[in-house]
């Protein structure tokens, strides 16, 4: 397990005590099918529009010959994703919320991995990762520690999505990915109501 270097832990872990508690932790449940199948073929479709996704110091990969992900963002339908969702999501939590960001289609590529961290704290509050599609030679799970701290591995399928407190709960995919990809999307929203204290505003890692 790639452990996330200490500069990085400490930017964050600053500003976790300004981040206030749903109570929530996380919970796996199956995506909607008929979203999961416009969402297989919105990927299928856009194969070759796939670019290399930005630098992030949080995501790296250990094959020279690979980037760590490729990207492609359709704000549209991402647009339409996010609305869709936002009842379960303000059902699993139960506040109502706005939209902060839906973020993807990002995929994974060989060797890549995902150092712990937290999401940005003033708006990423109850989020999900939803996983699309994948080829993998053996599991890739999510590392997430609930509400006390305990570690979980949670491997998610596809057509699976884990809700979770996204600026609360430290997680990531610190293993190098074995297989050929995986494909997933993100979908984060803030509390109506939502108040933070002096925010950072620090950049997303998903």
């Amino acid at each position: 397990m790639y452990e996330t270097p200490d500069h990085l832990v400490h930017r964050q872990n600053q500003d976790l005590p300004k981040v206030p508690t749903l109570g929530l932790g996380f919970t796996k449940v199956a995506l909607d099918s008929e979203l999961h199948a416009r969402l297989l073929d919105h990927f299928r479709s856009n194969v070759r529009n796939f670019r290399s996704e930005p630098a992030n110091p949080y995501l790296l990969t250990e094959n020279i010959r690979a980037h760590p992900s490729l990207i492609y963002q359709d704000a549209n339908f991402n647009d339409r994703l996010a609305e869709d969702l936002r009842a379960v999501h303000q059902k699993w939590s139960g506040v109502q919320l706005k939209t902060a960001a839906c973020y993807g289609i990002r995929v994974y590529q060989p060797g890549s991995y995902l150092y712990n961290h937290l999401d940005q704290i003033s708006t990423h509050v109850v989020s999900s990762t939803i996983c699309i599609d994948h080829r993998l030679n053996n599991p890739w799970p999510l590392y997430i520690e609930d509400l006390e701290g305990n570690p979980h591995e949670v491997s998610v399928e596809a057509g699976e999505m884990v809700f979770y407190e996204g600026a609360r709960l430290t997680h990531g995919r610190p293993y190098p990915l074995d297989g050929e990809y995986y494909a997933n999307i993100f979908v984060h929203y803030t509390p109506i109501d939502w108040e933070l204290k002096n925010p950072r505003g620090e950049g997303d890692p998903s």
